[in-house]
């Protein structure tokens, strides 16, 4: 029998032993198990527009902006990042489609409620992105590689 202790699902059998929680998440450096399920919430979730350097080491950066995402819709929003969509059929090292993007991406970012800059470095993209953030007042929060890894907030 499962039953649903917080966002985690968990055996019954654990429940004496782990009230409320889940023994994994515990355990293991706050990593769910995969019977993770994150709460959805009732209210209006937020569009959350997710920076993150996506030059250099490509396949990294694009595991590490898939693994923000994840952690932005654990947290009950709807993760956007422009250069996991526009890179699935735009070639970012052609200057006309990486300009495109780019200002596809800005559009979108109008759109959004907040953005979310992750990670240790800006990337020059990334700086735009904050720019126009901060010109239409659009909420901004940084979130360190840790915080993700660890799951805190």
């Amino acid at each position: 029998m499962i039953e649903n202790y917080g966002t985690c699902r968990i055996g019954a059998e654990t429940a004496d032993e782990y009230p409320g929680t889940c023994p994994f998440y515990k355990k293991h450096l706050h990593r769910h198990c995969g019977n993770y399920a994150p709460s959805i919430k009732a209210e209006k979730r937020k569009l959350i527009y997710v920076a993150s350097p996506l030059r250099g080491n490509y396949e990294k950066n694009m595991a590490k902006a898939r693994q923000y995402c994840k952690y932005v819709a654990n947290r009950g929003h709807i993760p956007y990042a422009p250069h996991l969509l526009f890179t699935q059929f735009m070639d970012d090292t052609i200057p006309e489609e990486r300009a495109a993007g780019i200002a596809m991406g800005k559009e979108m970012l109008k759109r959004c409620d907040e953005l979310w800059v992750f990670g240790e470095v800006i990337s020059e993209g990334m700086a735009s992105e904050i720019e126009l953030a901060k010109e239409l007042g659009i909420p901004i929060r940084s979130i360190s590689t840790e915080e993700v890894q660890y799951g805190q907030d």
